[in-house]
């Protein structure tokens, strides 16, 4: 080599489209050996579908379609570039930043491109007017395989199932719209194959959308999948299971009940702290069964768990404030600082509202509990307490003077004095 010569990276381009190719055939092999490939949605009765026999056929189409459709594909790579690249304006070096960056997110830009084919033969297949039965093979073989492999682009494409398990491209609002029959089988089809954790992404993403149907939820057995998923993985993250299982509780209680309650018996600490994350928004819709979840979490010794119970118990005894004490009581007790703040900043100046009283002795037990933290606003509260009923904050000093004489009299001199100022 010539002393000046200079080493050029290959150009991305071919590289993608080349990788995009290799995708197709790898997925519909995939999918023929793990999926029912059901026939299409939609046919025209002058034109049957011919159903392929083995996945050779249909790898040999589909390859012989992305290497024909070179146009297709510049125009899906620079669909990918617009919505995923950002460029820098003002600098001179545009075109090596951008080849760099392809570069760099070669198989990336190839999953994206390879479901987005398969999202366009689909839509081909879904016309009702005009079907294309040929591309429902095509477009349902690479999506299911691309999806069971793995595909991080298969996390977007809730709405692709959506159309599917309607049989329209047309996705209706209306959460009653009976869904298409073999809509039902082959989305069925594709979720059963699922059951790997690479594709746990991409159950996270779309049980929460067909959970929002009624009738496709209960056909597809939505609850029991998000819950055979967690059980599963639970080391993944099972945020849409459980998204999934609140949302169906609007239209199937039951379901809702058992599944939530089977997950917050599994003592997974991660998904332990997913669901008590959820506690508000099931609370919204089954505030009972909230507060059962909750009475469940709260057996634990895992510091971050208390806390975000600690944090929302207030919000789940809205409308029931009688719940509230002992369970606050039962946190403080088990909790660190953190969590005695967290009950104080979020719950506490509602509670006395309640009862200025503080009959159950919260104050005091917050004090006694909790760190510099906790006091220092527990003190405003205290003050507070003492402007409303005095022997309410006699009592809250008698509670605190049994475990520490010296704070429940430095904590009465510090109020004292503030009010004389």
């Amino acid at each position: 080599m010539n002393s000046g010569a200079k080493m050029h990276r290959r150009d991305s381009r071919p590289l993608i489209f080349e990788i995009v190719g290799n995708l197709i055939r790898e997925a519909i092999e995939a999918a023929w050996s793990s999926v029912t490939i059901h026939d299409p949605i939609h046919e025209l009765p002058d034109f049957p579908a011919l159903r392929p026999m083995s996945p050779t056929k249909l790898t040999q189409q589909a390859a012989g379609l992305h290497a024909a459709d070179r146009r297709g594909f510049d125009l899906r790579l620079e669909d990918v570039i617009g919505t995923t690249y950002r460029p820098i304006p003002g600098l001179f070096d545009h075109e090596e930043r951008l080849e760099a960056w392809l570069h760099k997110n070669i198989h990336d830009i190839a999953d994206q491109i390879s479901m987005t084919m398969a999202i366009d033969w689909l839509k081909s297949a879904l016309d009702e007017n005009h079907p294309d039965t040929d591309r429902w093979y095509l477009g349902y073989a690479l999506f299911a395989g691309r999806t069971i492999q793995g595909s991080f682009a298969a996390i977007e494409k809730a709405n692709s199932i959506l159309s599917m398990v309607f049989g329209s491209t047309d996705i209706p609002n209306h959460g009653e719209q009976i869904p298409h029959p073999q809509g039902v089988l082959a989305v069925n089809s594709i979720l059963d194959a699922m059951d790997n954790s690479q594709s746990m992404p991409a159950v996270n993403s779309w049980l929460p959308s067909l959970a929002m149907y009624p009738s496709v939820a209960f056909r597809l057995q939505i609850a029991n999948r998000a819950l055979e998923a967690i059980i599963r993985y639970p080391e993944s993250n099972c945020s849409g299971c459980l998204d999934a299982m609140v949302q169906i509780s609007t239209h199937d209680s039951d379901s809702a009940r058992r599944t939530l309650m089977s997950t917050c018996d599994l003592k997974n600490r991660s998904v332990s702290q997913l669901l008590a994350d959820r506690l508000d928004s099931i609370s919204g819709r089954m505030p009972n069964l909230a507060l059962e979840i909750h009475d469940k979490l709260a057996i634990t010794d895992d510091s971050s768990l208390i806390s975000i119970l600690s944090n929302n118990i207030a919000s789940l005894c809205t409308q029931r404030p009688e719940e509230y004490p002992v369970r606050a009581a039962h946190l403080i007790s088990i909790g660190n600082d953190r969590s005695i703040r967290r009950l104080v900043e979020s719950g506490f100046r509602t509670y006395l509202d309640n009862d200025p009283n503080d009959e159950h002795g919260l104050l005091s037990h917050a004090w006694v509990d909790g760190g510099d933290l906790s006091k220092s606003r527990l003190k405003g509260l205290i003050s507070e307490q003492r402007k409303i009923s005095v022997d309410a904050f006699e009592a809250t000093l008698s509670r605190i003077n049994e475990k520490s004489e010296n704070e429940a009299n430095s904590l009465r001199e510090e109020i004292t004095n503030r009010e004389r100022r």
